[in-house]
């Protein structure tokens, strides 16, 4: 299979490695105004992604991320084989998982979203399109982090849980 990378600065060059862990792809190029080695400009997107199985934006504006990333027809997400993932996890489309993350018990994380290595995305949370969860942060059980967010490496994002009348908790009471 053959992958197309947008963006080949730091972020690129990271998802390039996890990529080829993943022993997935046989070929990875990148698209890039500035890299001498990419095989276009991002302007050529529309032309060029059809020689490839899948792409990938690896750019960390969330504005610009969204507005790549909508032009895309066959966004592709990249697993780190070190991520621990929740099977009733749900992962979108174009997201990229980094190594050391913990995504748990039924959180969503929405597309073209990244989580970053050490990250934790606790169980029922969501981690909403075009966010960037930094290094060892954490999204907490039930949280929502809003659509472009970038948390900052070992911040923790959360918002009070509301109890539902028919919980565990209110059987003890």
């Amino acid at each position: 299979m053959k992958l197309l990378i947008i963006g080949a600065g730091g972020y690129g060059q990271l998802v390039r490695e996890i990529a080829e862990l993943t022993e997935e792809y046989e070929q990875i190029d990148f698209l890039d105004d500035a890299y001498e080695e990419a095989v276009g400009k991002v302007c050529e997107l529309k032309t060029v992604q059809g020689k490839y199985d899948g792409c990938v934006v690896a750019i960390g504006n969330p504005e610009i991320r969204e507005k790549i990333f909508l032009e895309i027809d066959n966004p592709k997400t990249i697993i780190h084989p070190k991520a621990v993932i929740s099977k009733s996890a749900s992962i979108g489309n174009g997201c990229v998982i980094e190594a050391n993350t913990v995504i748990s018990t039924e959180p969503v994380v929405k597309d073209c979203s990244y989580i970053c290595a050490g990250a934790v995305i606790n169980h029922n949370a969501v981690v909403s399109e075009f966010c960037q969860v930094n290094c060892n942060a954490v999204v907490m059980t039930g949280s929502v982090l809003p659509k472009g967010t970038k948390l900052n490496c070992c911040s923790v994002w959360s918002k009070p849980i509301v109890a539902k009348p028919n919980d565990v908790a209110d059987s003890f009471f």
